[in-house]
């Protein structure tokens, strides 16, 4: 399952830069605050850090608006006074962007939903237990999906971002427990406005 979620995601990026106008190379920091309830009592407790990156392509729609999707590598998961529960996906957003000049800037706001596919899991106490996927008691779900959140600032091509992701889905399978994901991202992205045209040229000659 997992090779076939990395082929997936390989011609999910194929389709982006074959098909975005602007393609964005994205890199930053996450910080997972996920929800952890079990037997009706919240047992949250900090949050896990970690790295996300990937690669993001937008369409225009207008001169403030554009519609833009992607894939990334994203840790979330959740952490109490007993376990670190950290779960690795990829996930693929779809979002619309508003952006307005300021000074010389651009700002921007952005929200969408996205689908993420959990591809590596772990339960850490004393012990490291992986995780699997699947619909035992003893794995978690395989997919999650939620909304995302955020906004920021451009400079050029240089765009700096904070973004929220809120799942919807209780990822475990476990009697009266209760895994959310929620996780609060700080991300640069730089774009290239000519290598999707380019890229989508190519890959259209080809196929």
């Amino acid at each position: 399952m997992k090779k076939r979620l990395i082929l997936i995601s390989l011609g999910y990026i194929c389709f982006i830069t074959a098909n975005a106008q602007i393609l964005g190379i994205k890199g930053g920091l996450s910080f997972a605050t996920g929800r952890y309830v079990i037997y009706e009592l919240e047992s949250s407790s900090g949050n896990l850090f970690g790295v996300n990156g990937g690669i993001l392509g937008e369409v225009p729609l207008s001169d403030a608006l554009s519609l833009g999707t992607g894939i990334s590598f994203i840790k979330k998961g959740a952490r109490t006074d007993v376990y670190k529960i950290p779960v690795r996906y990829f996930e693929f957003p779809l979002n619309l962007t508003y952006r307005i000049d300021f000074i010389s800037w651009k700002l921007f706001a952005q929200g969408g939903p996205y689908a993420a596919a959990g591809i590596l899991a772990k339960k850490k106490n004393n012990v490291n237990d992986k995780i699997g996927f699947g619909s035992r008691a003893s794995q978690y779900k395989r997919m999650d999906y939620g909304i995302n959140l955020g906004g920021g600032f451009e400079v050029g091509n240089l765009q700096i971002g904070i973004n929220y992701g809120f799942g919807f889905i209780n990822i475990s399978h476990v009697y009266r427990e209760v895994i959310r994901n929620r996780v609060l991202t700080v991300s640069a992205v730089y774009y290239m406005e000519d290598v999707g045209n380019t890229l989508g040229s190519l890959w259209h000659r080809i196929f």
